[in-house]
């Protein structure tokens, strides 16, 4: 429903509280991180974290407030995506824990297929299969270069691969 200008919460709209909870919680913490690194000296020690803290916080930010803008359908969707979520942290921890032993690059290339395919709502299509794949590659594959070549972050490469 709607006035013509915002949507007016029903009984099947409501906020995501959850979500704006987390953001906060996550400014707070991004407000930390940016505080801790006002005792650097070397900017090559401060530099990326102040940048991932500040995109951090812009980011919840703008979740919160799109959240408050946008009230959400609270129907069949939000039953059907706890086991997504879920998922999607089991996912990841997953991928963490196998680093070590397989490298950041096929941690990461098997994190984002578990993370595509547990997150697609919408039904797969042959488009939709072909190009996931390929961005979810140039994606891992442009940040192991970032780090590795750019800002000379060294990634685990695995042992399974070292002989």
């Amino acid at each position: 429903m709607s006035n013509g200008i915002w949507p007016v919460p029903t009984e099947l709209q409501s906020r995501d509280t959850g979500g704006m909870i987390v953001a906060a919680i996550f400014i707070l913490i991004g407000v930390l991180a940016l505080w801790d690194t006002f005792d650097y000296t070397d900017a090559d020690s401060f530099v990326f974290p102040r940048t991932v803290a500040a995109a951090m916080i812009v980011f919840c930010i703008a979740l919160i407030a799109w959240s408050l803008a946008h009230p959400i359908d609270v129907g069949s969707r939000r039953a059907q995506s706890t086991p997504r979520r879920v998922g999607l942290v089991t996912a990841m921890l997953i991928a963490a824990l196998l680093m070590p032993y397989t490298g950041f690059l096929l941690s990461g290339l098997l994190a984002f297929a578990a993370i595509v395919w547990l997150a697609m709502y919408d039904p797969w299509t042959r488009g939709r299969l072909i190009v996931y794949p390929l961005v979810g590659s140039a994606i891992v594959l442009g940040f192991y270069f970032l780090f590795t070549k750019v800002l000379l972050v060294p990634l685990p490469t695995g042992r399974l691969f070292i002989g």
